[in-house]
């Protein structure tokens, strides 16, 4: 797993993509395999800072698997966008219908961290 920093203070350009999701256990093996799949491509990516993975452990959510990867930019964000789309068709993996497939509900996002909220 990467490692993450997130200094907004000196870098307030970076951005983030959070993706929450309701993973019933019948699907979490494949699931996880292709998160780890996904991590190891946007390793590569120009711009990738780092991803991490969270567990629920507690809560009102019914989300259990959380997300985030972190971007140098939104420029970068958008092009690792892109890529991920790119890769996907070319190795016939389509994110819609295997979720519909496994049964898993998905939240997915781009996001900054505006100064005035901070």
């Amino acid at each position: 797993m990467s490692k993450i920093t997130i200094d907004l203070e000196n870098e307030p350009h970076l951005y983030f993509r959070i993706d929450n999701f309701t993973v019933p256990d019948a699907a979490r093996a494949e699931f996880e395999a292709t998160v780890r799949r996904n991590q190891a491509f946007l390793q590569k990516l120009p711009g990738f800072r780092g991803h991490v993975v969270f567990e629920k452990t507690g809560g009102p959510t019914t989300f259990n698997i959380a997300t985030i990867a972190v971007w140098e930019s939104k420029e970068a964000l958008d092009k690792a966008g892109e890529r991920v789309r790119a890769y996907d068709k070319e190795i016939g993996f389509d994110m819609p219908t295997m979720l519909a497939r496994w049964g898993v509900k998905a939240e997915l996002g781009n996001f900054n961290a505006p100064r005035a909220m901070q």
